[in-house]
């Protein structure tokens, strides 16, 4: 007989399992051991037509030939029968469970960190194509909602969405779910609960706040999971414990909001088992008193100081003194991009200016007023040692993005919302822990994953730059396109590198591991390269922070921490980094979004002075979007059109320009960036007038193939050569470019007026072939130029200079003349053989005898 069996406290969700697992395996038995809790018993007692099961007591051990365990992987904890059948040799044990499990796994075990062990049966009904009677459906999910909190608990994942969405599609009644789901507490479950609010209270462990209560009953009460979530709403409590002695038992359940302790870790310490936010045990004729003594203690003994501003403050701060002037203020402002800037004297917090009000007062012409006299001086301020919790409800409570930091009344640094966020919810977007974390391991196998793909060079180069960090003790990132690239599983070789720490020094240690490298310094910018023989290189530089002296310059340099030195690039899709340390290989680090904006196909700038900063930035954001097929963000948008009516882009040296430009022909998208870069008014922007510009993809269908210099004489196919010689003027194209360009419009100048065949020769054997493709395109020319070359193919010419010289001609001029004569009869088709060549040269030298 093939047997299912739960834990002793049955609760929905392992009678949904059970009955999940029936369907799996049609000629089981669902057994009940223990006492199911009060609610799942009102189910029976009202489904027992639907839903048939054994009592423990009516199984004979000896007729069991298998078990298949489900919301648990301990036969211990499936009741007695659970504890004899564990005895068993050999006896095949299937287990579905959805707990955390360290032991090695074993055939026929399914276990995995989902919010309901129902969602793992269902995902195996799914892939059967199994149906569902519309009791089965509702029952099942009745367990998921149950032990997910209607799918709001942090340990739910996408899996069990998706489980429940499928067993609404095979029936499952909302009506009936949300009746039990609502069930009041029973009287018996009221006082309980009132017992552990009366009882209960915080407690500080090395500064770590955690609940703890407890609560007697003489009879078994069920549902101590829905009390326990009860009371963590009531009491707020990151941390509970609460402990309830009934039926000669302790029962211990332990959550967590996850900014506090792994409750699993001491509820194993009782026995028991859970996730690191839910977990529970059972002791036998436990005493409460003694049980929450050992409580306290291993607690005390695995409690970890919560996070303090000063653990996640930036430092150290830009300032400003009281005499400051206005004009220096907004410099600065505009240079780190900063919202406001502590005003202070020495080292004392006297006041702070907000770049509001320096904008004010500066448009009523007091650029060179000092700061004292627009600061404001009520400035509300945390301690260093301050926790997490306080820093939230200062925050809250003033309405405030950045504080500052001070220790004995000196400013120490600045924490903001997203040191806040970031540390609460791994990420700058506020939603709940686990499952962030649970992506976040994900996310980092998928990049280890990627990286293990990569060619053989490029991972010994990430091996060996891994090894270096651990020898040097710093941290060092992989950076910028590349991680991008390899998100988006694009072959690329650019690799940038970022130490929080000595680049330099970090590059001379790291070559000593590429024997073929040779080491480059850029001590001034805080860099360096190493490049190998075949023309590859890395790029290494300390984390730094850039900032520009007026709109267009080249940036200036300054030590920073690594969430500056990503913020300090264009946009969020190059501003993620991967770290390369042992401990963290491959985890990603995005403060800015720039995974999401991947998945979402977008381009969104880092800050508001993107394009004013820099404005080559609005050609690479149009140069992204068309190689990645993406659409520039809303904001970005609007950003960028203002940018260009605010004339910043004339800020630009004529060279930078130049090179951003001519990077978009190289790429294989260029006509659809060109048609942006024209829509947009970029080019008008810069050229001062709106030129005719030839990027229409219909015509161009091999364009993708041509090389750079076909690419751009074919963008100019329609100007009239007056307009390109006023666009050159605006360029710093290399002399070959140069050149080329303006004798291309020279050879079609000479095309549009009526050539002869001998004539069209003579101009196209003297055109590079570039001029010849991009003039092949033009309808006005396509038919000549094709018949030129068509005739050039019946051309067999075997006459020289020194053939004409033996038959008699002297030196000088008259061979080449006669040379081209020849040639326009092969041309013309006046001449078709060799013999034919020699005797009509033989007629001109003759002639001119």
């Amino acid at each position: 007989m093939d047997i299912i069996l739960a834990h002793r406290q049955i609760d929905f969700d392992a009678l949904a399992s059970m009955v999940a697992a029936q369907k799996l395996y049609p000629n089981s038995v669902l057994v009940i051991d223990g006492k199911p809790n009060v609610y799942v018993q009102d189910f029976l007692a009202l489904s027992k037509d639907q839903l048939r099961y054994l009592k423990s007591q009516e199984v004979t051990i000896d007729e069991v030939s298998k078990v298949i365990l489900v919301d648990t992987h301990d036969l211990k904890r499936a009741g007695l029968l659970g504890e004899k059948i564990a005895q068993i040799p050999d006896l095949e044990v299937e287990i579905y469970d959805h707990h955390p499990y360290s032991g090695p796994m074993k055939p026929g075990m399914v276990i995995d960190l989902v919010g309901a062990c129902a969602t793992l049966l269902v995902e195996k009904l799914a892939g059967f194509g199994l149906p569902l009677s519309s009791f089965e459906a509702t029952l099942i999910a009745i367990g998921i909602y149950e032990d997910t909190g209607s799918l709001l608990f942090d340990s739910t994942t996408v899996r069990d969405v998706r489980a429940v969405a499928y067993l609404l599609d095979q029936g499952a009644n909302l009506g009936v779910i949300a009746e039990y789901l609502r069930k009041p507490l029973i009287e018996e479950q009221k006082e309980l609960l009132q017992q552990l609010l009366d009882q209960g209270q915080t407690e500080f462990f090395d500064g770590l706040p955690v609940y703890l209560s407890y609560a007697e009953s003489k009879e078994y009460v069920g549902g101590l999971a829905l009390l326990a979530h009860r009371v963590g709403e009531l009491e707020s409590a990151d941390t509970w414990f609460l402990l309830v002695k009934m039926d000669h038992r302790v029962y211990l359940v332990g959550r967590s909001r996850g900014r506090g302790l792994p409750v699993n870790r001491l509820v194993q310490l009782f026995g028991g088992a859970g996730h690191d936010r839910a977990a529970s045990a059972t002791i036998k004729d436990g005493d409460l008193p003694t049980i929450l003594k050992q409580l306290r203690s291993a607690i005390k003994s695995r409690a970890v100081r919560p996070h303090l501003v000063r653990d996640m403050m930036s430092y150290p701060v830009k300032t400003v003194t009281p005499e400051t002037r206005l004009a220096e203020v907004e410099t600065m402002l505009l240079r780190y991009g900063h919202t406001g800037v502590p005003v202070t004297d020495g080292n004392s917090l006297v006041g702070i200016i907000s770049r509001r009000d320096v904008e004010k007062a500066i448009r009523h012409g007091l650029r060179h007023a000092p700061v004292k006299g627009f600061m404001t001086r009520n400035v509300v301020t945390v301690e260093a040692e301050a926790t997490l919790d306080e820093v939230q409800r200062v925050m809250v409570q003033n309405d405030i993005g950045r504080l500052p930091v001070v220790e004995d009344g000196d400013l120490v640094g600045i924490v903001s919302r997203s040191d806040v966020l970031r540390l609460i919810h791994g990420g700058a977007v506020p939603i709940e822990t686990q499952l962030v974390r649970e992506r976040s391991a994900a996310m980092r196998q998928d990049i280890l994953d990627l990286i293990a793909k990569l060619p053989d060079g490029e991972r010994k180069i990430l091996e060996a730059v891994r090894d270096t960090a651990q020898e040097e003790e710093c941290s060092v990132y992989l950076v910028g396109g590349f991680v991008r690239d390899l998100l988006l599983s694009v072959p690329t070789q650019d690799l940038d590198f970022v130490v929080e720490g000595n680049g330099g020094q970090f590059a001379e240690a790291l070559v000593k591991k590429l024997p073929e490298g040779k080491i480059t310094q850029h001590v001034k910018f805080g860099t360096a390269q190493i490049s190998f023989p075949d023309g590859s290189h890395l790029d290494i530089a300390s984390t730094r922070v850039e900032y520009y002296s007026f709109p267009g310059a080249l940036p200036q340099v300054e030590e920073s921490c690594l969430r500056e030195d990503l913020f300090r690039r264009d946009f969020t899709i190059n501003s993620m980094a991967i770290c390369l340390n042992s401990e963290h290989f491959g985890e990603l680090v995005d403060y800015y979004g720039g995974k999401r904006d991947l998945q979402q196909g977008k381009i969104c700038f880092l800050h508001n002075l993107s394009f004013i900063e820099d404005p080559t930035r609005m050609l690479r954001a149009i140069r992204f979007a068309g190689r990645y097929h993406f659409q520039l963000a809303k904001e970005t948008l609007e950003a960028l059109y203002t940018a260009i009516d605010t004339g910043v882009l004339l800020k630009l040296s004529v060279e930078r320009f130049t090179e951003e430009l001519l990077l978009i022909y190289k790429e294989e998208n260029y006509l659809f960036m060109g048609q942006k870069l024209m829509r947009s008014g970029l080019l008008r922007a810069w050229f001062g007038e709106d030129y005719s510009w030839n990027f229409n993809s219909d015509n161009f269908k091999d364009s993708v193939n041509w090389e750079l210099t076909v690419k751009w004489l074919n963008s100019l196919s329609r100007m009239q050569a007056t307009d390109i010689e006023k666009l050159l003027s605006r360029l710093s194209l290399n002399k070959s470019l140069r050149d080329e360009t303006r004798l291309f419009a020279e050879v079609r100048e000479a095309l549009a007026g009526r050539t002869a065949l001998s004539e069209l020769d003579q101009l196209l054997s003297k055109t590079p072939q570039n001029i010849i493709t991009v003039l092949a395109q033009d309808e006005r020319f396509q038919q000549r130029i094709r018949d030129c070359l068509d005739a050039e193919q019946r051309i067999h010419m075997t006459l020289d200079g020194n053939a004409l010289l033996q038959m008699g001609l002297k030196q000088g001029p008259e061979i080449g003349k006669i040379l081209e004569q020849v040639r326009a009869a092969w041309l013309e088709g006046r001449i078709c053989t060799p013999e034919e060549e020699e005797k009509i040269a033989r007629q001109w030298i003759d002639s001119r005898g």
